[in-house]
């Protein structure tokens, strides 16, 4: 993985920048990515590269694409959102929005 010199910067730059969109710390997105707070610091500080399977784990906590951590997309948002403003939510919000979600399609489902 190589670093990018964008004027998003680098992974650690981007990590960084997409985890506070989202309103969330390093604990937080540690505990989403099943990896420790250290890592994360070390990751956005760009001490320590991260496997491509724990890339993939913070581009979908964060919902980004693997892409734009990696520098190959410039543009955050609309990377993944669903809906328009979606990038502007709380990881709160998000996660009430998918509850709502998942209960209508068990209602469709007659579960």
């Amino acid at each position: 993985m190589s670093n990018s010199t964008d004027s998003n910067g680098g992974f650690g730059d981007r990590l960084r920048q997409a985890r506070e969109a989202r309103g969330i710390n390093q604990t937080e997105l540690a505990a989403k990515t099943g990896l420790q707070p250290s890592a994360i610091g070390h990751f956005e500080k760009e001490r320590r590269k991260p496997s491509f399977a724990n890339i993939r784990a913070l581009a979908k906590a964060l919902s980004v694409t693997s892409d734009y951590l990696l520098g190959r997309t410039s543009d955050m948002a609309g990377a993944t959102t669903a809906f328009r403003g979606e990038e502007n939510l709380s990881d709160d919000d998000r996660e009430h929005i998918q509850m709502m979600i998942d209960l209508m399609n068990q209602r469709k489902s007659g579960r």
